[in-house]
């Protein structure tokens, strides 16, 4: 990582340069790993650290926080403007008068002409020197980690792309614990050919305050909220540039990452437009019919499972998250419509510096939004949230005990570049901002409503891409050409946005009438036509607000005016929300209260309601020529009950009252009239109770009435928190509620002063109190129900006539009628036992001895007091397994195992007479066992089907006694269960790793195989009684074990899906099968993949067929295995023409024929693939099958051939031998095999049995040009009737032949 410097790197700290550094090197490697060609590398080690409290910015892995190493020198006022001038020259391409101000000034800063090598760009830079006098060893002994040298001024990097075409401004100004963001900004300032990126130089807890405790608005080393720092004064600068340059505001992408363990459930990338712009759009959002935005640009599935490492799918929503609640955004890609996610807790901080700047002089509700706040989460939660798993994903390599430091951020690289490409599509357009059309007209313009000294239009939204305002024209005469008013953009922000549907045109004369059209207008000065013309007159009053509120048989509306004029009176109408038309319900012109229009506020209660009852309400006022004007933002209320609790003495002598409801027009937040406070007791006697909640300040110290959210109290369940004070010490205290409840629901009291339960239905609560202090209680009000927690226990395998103790706990006991207790898996069920009382807590079952339930749970089915059922499922599984195991194997060789650990059969007894079992040695040669013991892997070859059972003991739970060997390892399952082979576990050392990671860590193949139905299978599953090779290939001294845990769950290891797959199965008659698998993978590189590209199969202990994929040349150094079972590539061009070129080899025991069977899954049908062996061509495309004769035992190798176009013309030419078959087939005691051949030419024709034998040779001649038919009678070349079985027929033209197979049958 951190190289020791050579002398150069040293004179620097010390010496003064000479002029402009010129480098030629990788930009990318300077930054963040090893450049020899620069004068110092890695720059991102070189960071200023600071720590103040320990885990509050947590920095990156494999870097230790700490402090001490580095500093932030704080920049005085005369140190600004000289830095401010140096950035002057910089811009100005004056790089020697900068580097020369640098070096009067005394900045450990240089400018630097960097040629990069990746990208052919030369970038101007400057940046900091590092002082060679701090050291960091990270803690380690190992030296390849040390941070040699420091920033001391921690002021930023800071490149300059003079050829960058776009206006872009990229930011990373938390480099240390936002630590992926340095690289990361790098790429993206790449990618969209940015002018400017913008690094900071230390950590955020480098340099603060030193007032109180710290938290990150006191730092003073970060950039986002200190404004008199160097940062701050590049990027004004630089955004002024560009302001100048391209005249057009910068677009600012601010690049930070969040810790992966401290915000759960939230997506991935966190997107906003800036602190509280919750009206984002471009490049965030588009709100016209093009969806040209970065949302729209991504995808349903955004990253398939498995893509990057092990993780789940990954959807939109589970990868996008914006902050946004003004107007829908919806993500539309023509299959799937949906909202956007807008689920996020970290939009910009409201004083960050570089969004204040951008953002100055510009509205949320423009189509383009400058600044853009980008948060990642440093271990995406779509991954296994483990330690293991985040060091992976920045480059650990468990094997090597080290850091990938060439190689930490490609994870992060690959998982997130997907919105980084998103964006980067939409800018050109963005920028541009022009889509060619003129707006559409704004259709349906109407009066909304009338205010004393303003009127509220509304119309309908318009489609346009390149949006800049609506324009209202307005005059107190018909709309002419130039007699009118512009209310705009100008006058209020949310005219700005094409979706905007409403605006209020204040400061009207209310003597006058108005008139008003709309147009829209776009960034390029393009108008719509006007839109109808609408006409009114002010309204006599101005209405600022309008309430109601539900209550008890009640409801209360509130009005506000402040301003009236020529007003006769208000009127109230109100409708139930199923009702078109509103009712007068009272008048001025019967109501003096409505009649007075000198008030300010008017309250008017309307007591004609019913607990139940929802109403909707309007009011209108009326001026002096009786026009009526509706207030036309109708007002909804829900009237309920009102209930109450009255805390009492023993006397009854002194009393207190509070009250509570629930409403739907509430929340469970503080709502004005709804929640009332109420004094603290007072005097030498009082009983005194309130409402608290801890949240709301002093607002919530002390409430006399709470109402919460609307709810339904026969499902849900809501709480109220109670403070009872008292100077009735020792003696009787009464706590009841209301007679107003319907009989179905249920009011609980919980006491915490000694942990009392009381149903509040059934009479008041009596309780004493000793002191005056606080007495808290909780109120519970609707669905309380109990709750049944299981006892944490293992997974296991319970045996017949063992006993299972079951345990839980009960939560509400006294809310239980009975608990039935049964046990479940996907297929069966098992009812234990019912009617347990709510007190229990434990139940013992005798499992019966021929019980056969596999990966089954515990369910406790409670039932409640009030009819409800609650089913609680045990966390843990296990299985019921029967007293008496069968054991049960099929003829033939197979890899098998036993169970039973204090129990050795012998070889014979469990696979039948003449059976062997054979296990390897370290040699490579095989031993034969008479006995088969626990947790040995056995090479089984039976004579014949063989049953066998045994009541002995099986093996219970978890065992880890597995060590793995470099290599192949042959292991036995030694449960009677089946394992997934995603759940298998690993220990290396102390540490327990998933399968997935042993995979992730490259340190064991994903091919597990067994050996099942005459041949090695890459299985998922492993079976009982099976055993199994894996192959590891990590180092012996990393102590690792093999785990087995019993129905352990586990991510998928699955791949993506293929784009598509080719199977060849190679098969012999006198031998077995063997088989390999080639295509092409979204992931999958031309190299070598080691989550691809899987190993053969290893070797058997008898003579059989092996058939893979080599990769044996010296190309082919990095491929760890040389013989592939399986082999993907990365997929075809769309475009050019491509073949790609598997070799293979068949490893043949005998001659005898063998068959060659192929098929294919999702192979385009445009696609052509020819084999290749033995100077023989076969394709795929005119047959699935074909049979290869060896000339000799031994290994013959062959190439397989795969273009993305169909068979040429010269691909089609007629085959010298064609139209081949044999009849009748199967035969006896004669069959006839005829063929085509389009020449004449010389062929032979001959038979062999299964054993490769030639046993006749029917035909050798020349054939004329023609069809031919040539009778076989079953004889061999010495006349003798051959037995019957299976034969072949080769029939041979040059170096070209085919095989036929047939059976004579007798």
């Amino acid at each position: 990582m951190k190289r020791i410097w050579i002398i150069i790197f040293s004179l620097l700290a010390v010496l003064p340069l000479a002029g402009v550094i010129q480098e030629t090197a990788s930009l990318k490697h300077f930054l963040y790993s090893s450049e020899p060609n620069c004068a110092y590398d890695n720059w991102i080690s070189h960071l200023a650290e600071g720590i103040v409290i320990q885990g509050y910015n947590t920095y990156a892995p494999y870097d230790r926080q700490t402090n001490g190493f580095g500093d932030f020198v704080v920049p005085t006022a005369d140190q600004l403007n000289i830095w401010g001038n140096i950035v002057d020259l910089f811009l100005a391409d004056s790089l020697d008068a900068a580097q020369a101000a640098i070096e009067t000034a005394g900045f450990p800063y240089q400018v630097v002409l960097f040629n990069d090598t990746d990208s052919n760009i030369t970038y101007r830079m400057l940046r900091e020197i590092p002082n060679a006098e701090f050291y960091d060893d990270n803690g380690t002994i190992d030296t390849y980690d040390d941070e040699n040298g420091a920033f001391t001024y921690g002021w930023g990097l800071y490149i300059y792309n003079p050829l960058g075409n776009r206006p872009v401004i990229v930011t990373a100004p938390h480099p240390c614990d936002d630590f992926p963001t340095p690289a990361f900004a790098f790429e993206a300032f790449q990618i969209w050919d940015a002018q400017f990126l913008l690094i900071n130089g230390a950590g955020r807890e480098v340099k603060w305050t030193n007032q109180g405790t710290y938290n990150n608005s006191k730092s003073i080393s970060d950039p986002t909220r200190v404004s008199n720092h160097p940062f701050n004064i590049c990027y004004k600068k630089f955004a002024d540039f560009i302001r100048t340059d391209f005249n057009i505001r910068e677009f600012s992408p601010q690049i930070h990452s969040y810790d992966w363990n401290y915000h759960p459930f939230y997506p991935n990338v966190q997107i906003s437009a800036g602190y509280n712009r919750l009206c984002p759009n471009l490049p965030i959002r588009d709100l016209s019919s093009r969806k040209l935005d970065m949302i729209n640009k991504g995808y349903h599935l955004m990253i398939p499972g498995n893509t990057v490492g092990f993780h789940n799918d990954v959807y939109l929503n589970d990868f996008y998250g914006v902050n946004y609640s003004i107007y829908p955004f919806i993500f539309d890609d023509g299959e799937q419509s949906y909202e956007v996610n807008n689920y996020i807790d970290l939009p910009a901080y409201s004083q960050n510096y570089q969004m204040l700047y951008t953002q100055s002089g510009t509205t949320d509700y423009d189509v383009y939004d400058p600044f853009l706040h980008v948060e990642m989460d440093e271990l995406p939660n779509s991954y296994e949230l483990t330690e293991n798993t985040y060091k992976w994903f920045y480059g650990w390599n468990e094997a090597l005990q080290r850091w990938n430091f060439d190689h930490l951020f490609d994870n992060f690289r690959l998982y997130y570049l997907r919105w980084v490409y998103d964006l980067e599509n939409v800018m050109d357009e963005m920028f541009t901002m022009n889509d060619g059309l003129i707006p559409p007209t704004p259709t349906g313009l109407a009066i909304q409503n009338q205010s004393l000294y303003s009127i509220t239009l509304s119309w309908r939204k318009v489609d346009c891409y390149d949006f800049d305002t609506f324009e209202v024209l307005y005059a107190t005469d018909p709309i002419g050409t130039d007699n009118y008013n512009i209310y705009d953009r100008n006058n209020n922000a949310v005219l700005a946005s094409p979706y905007c549907e409403s605006i209020t045109i204040s400061g009207l004369n209310y003597e006058n009438s108005y008139f008003f059209k709309i147009r829209a207008k776009d960034k390029n000065g393009n108008y719509s036509d006007l839109s109808n013309q609408v006409t009114t007159i002010p309204a006599p009053a101005n209405i600022y607000t309008f309430t109601a509120h539900g209550l008890d048989n009640e409801v209360r509306l509130f009005w506000g005016v402040s301003g009236q004029t020529n007003n006769l009176g208000y009127k109230v109408y109100r409708k139930t929300p199923t009702q078109t038309d509103y009712t007068l319900i009272d008048s001025y012109l019967t109501n003096p209260t409505l009649a007075n229009v000198t008030a300010s506020t008017y309250t008017y209660w309307d007591y004609n309601v019913t607990n139940g009852q929802n109403w909707d309400y309007m009011i209108s006022c009326t001026n002096n020529n009786n026009q009526e004007f509706f207030y036309n933002y109708p007002v909804s209320a829900a009237v309920r009950a009102i209930h109450s609790l009255i805390l009492t003495n023993s006397t009854a002598t002194m009393a207190d009252t509070i009250y509570f409801a629930q409403n739907p027009y509430a929340s469970d937040s503080q709502d004005t009239f709804y929640d009332i406070s109420k004094a603290n007791p007072s005097g030498p006697s009082y009983v005194w109770s309130a409402f608290w909640e801890a949240y709301w300040g002093s607002n919530g110290t002390a409430l006399s009435r709470e109402v919460k959210g609307g709810y339904d109290t026969a499902l849900d369940l809501k709480t109220w928190t109670i403070r009872i004070r008292s100077t009735e010490l020792n003696i009787p205290l009464y706590l009841s509620a209301s007679a107003n409840f319907s009989r179905a629901e249920k009011l609980y009291l919980y006491d915490s002063g000694n942990g009392t339960w009381h149903n509040l239905f059934g009479g008041a609560y009596q309780f004493m109190v000793t002191n005056t202090n606080v007495r808290t209680m909780t109120l519970y009000w609707g669905n309380l129900q109990p709750k049944i927690t299981h006892s944490n226990q293992n997974n296991h395998l319970y045996q017949g006539g063992n006993n299972i103790i079951f345990q839980w706990s009960a939560q509400n006991s006294f809310l239980i009628d009975h608990l039935d207790l049964y046990v479940k898996n996907e297929t069966d069920s098992l009812f234990l036992t019912g009617n347990i009382p709510g007190t229990q807590t434990n139940w013992t079952y005798n499992i019966p001895s021929n019980i056969d339930m596999q990966n089954a749970r515990f369910y406790i089915n409670c039932y409640a007091v009030d009819g409800i059922i609650q089913t609680f499922a045990a966390a843990y599984t296990f299985a019921l397994v029967p007293r008496m195991i069968l054991h049960y194997n099929e003829g033939g060789w197979q890899t098998r195992s036993q169970i039973w650990p204090n129990f050795t059969p012998l070889v014979e007894t469990l696979f039948g007479i003449g059976a062997i079992a054979l296990t390897p040695t370290d040699e490579g040669t095989w031993i034969e066992n008479d006995n088969l013991l626990f947790g040995i892997a056995y090479w089984i070859n039976a004579p014949e089907t063989n049953f066998f059972s045994t009541t002995a003991d099986i093996y219970p739970s978890e065992i880890d006694s597995f060590p793995l060997e470099p290599g192949w390892n042959f292991i036995a399952n030694p449960h009677y269960c089946s394992y997934p082979i995603e759940s298998l576990r690993f220990l290396l050392g102390t540490n327990l790793f998933l399968y997935s990671e042993m995979i992730a860590q490259n340190l064991v193949s994903r091919a597990i195989f067994v050996y099942r139905n005459g041949k090695f299978q890459a299985v998922e599953t492993i079976a009982p009684f099976e055993a199994f090779y894996i192959k590891y290939y990590g180092d012996q001294s990393l102590n690792t074990y093999l785990s087995f845990y019993p129905y352990f769950t586990a991510p998928e290891i699955t791949p993506p899906d293929n784009f598509w797959q080719f199977q060849i199965s190679v098969s012999s008659a006198a031998s077995d099968t063997s088989e390999f698998i080639l295509g092409t993978n979204p992931i999958a590189t031309d190299g070598y993949d080691f989550y691809l590209d899987l190993p053969s199969a290893p070797d058997k202990p008898f003579p059989g067929l092996n058939a893979y994929l080599s990769r044996e040349t010296p190309e082919d150094l990095s491929f760890r295995d040389k013989k592939l079972s399986a082999e993907f590539r990365e997929a075809f061009s769309e475009v050019n023409e491509q073949e790609k070129i598997w070799d293979f080899k068949v490893v043949c025991n005998s001659t005898s024929p063998v068959e060659f069977n192929l098929s294919d899954i999702d192979l385009p049908p445009d696609y052509s693939v020819k084999i290749y062996i033995a100077e023989q061509v076969y394709s795929y495309n005119h047959t699935n099958s074909f049979t290869f004769i060896p000339s000799a035992p031994g290994t013959f190798t062959g190439t397989i051939i795969v273009s993305n176009r169909p068979d040429s013309a010269e691909d089609l030419i007629q085959p010298p031998i064609s139209k081949v078959a044999i009849y009748p087939n199967p035969f006896n005691p004669s069959t006839t095999i005829a063929f085509d051949t389009p020449v004449t030419q010389e062929v032979e024709l001959s038979l062999y049995n299964l054993k490769g034998q030639k046993v006749r040779t029917l035909y050798k001649g020349i054939l004329k040009r023609g069809e031919h038919k040539l009778i076989w009678d079953g004889k061999d070349n010495n006349g003798r009737t051959v037995s019957s079985g299976i034969y072949f027929a080769q029939i041979e033209a040059g170096k070209y032949s085919q095989i036929r197979k047939m059976m004579l049958i007798k």
